[in-house]
């Protein structure tokens, strides 16, 4: 179940929320000025994929590729 709270009454009912997101799998979100600006949800209930993520990374470059300068590694 999603709940919809303002910050003001996530503050004042915080470990209450957090029993309730991990005894029920609740999920809070939280609004600031009628904008929602986070998200309460259980841990683990996300399994982070490349997929998930698409939109949010940026390559920078090859990492397969050696560099182009000397390096040593320490044995």
């Amino acid at each position: 179940m999603t709940k919809i709270l303002s910050a003001t009454e996530v503050a004042q009912s915080f470990d209450a929320l957090l029993d309730d997101v991990a005894k029920n799998g609740d999920e809070v979100l939280v609004e600031r000025n009628g904008r929602v600006v986070a998200r309460l949800v259980p841990s683990g209930s996300e399994d982070i994929t490349l997929e998930s993520m698409r939109g949010r990374l940026q390559i920078l470059g090859d990492i397969v590729e050696p560099l182009d300068e000397p390096w040593e590694a320490n044995d």
